[in-house]
């Protein structure tokens, strides 16, 4: 066959690596852990601090770009 005409005999056997499971623990309540998580996501999307500090970055940015072009 030619399956068996391009093996090469040489090639080193490679064994499959074991892989440990990871130990995950239960909650009881998830509903109150995924709200936790909702809130502190909100709260990090919704920084009034980060939200001015990423709009000035991106006018400085569009300020140089536009403004030093030649065109």
């Amino acid at each position: 066959m030619i399956i068996e005409d391009e093996r090469d005999l040489s090639a080193p056997i490679v064994e499959p690596i074991e892989v440990t499971t990871p130990a995950v623990g239960m909650t009881s309540n998830e509903n109150s852990n995924f709200q936790d998580f909702l809130l502190l996501r909100y709260k990090k999307i919704r920084d009034v601090d980060a939200h001015f500090e990423l709009r000035n970055a991106l006018i400085e940015h569009l300020w140089e770009e536009y403004t030093n072009s030649e065109d």
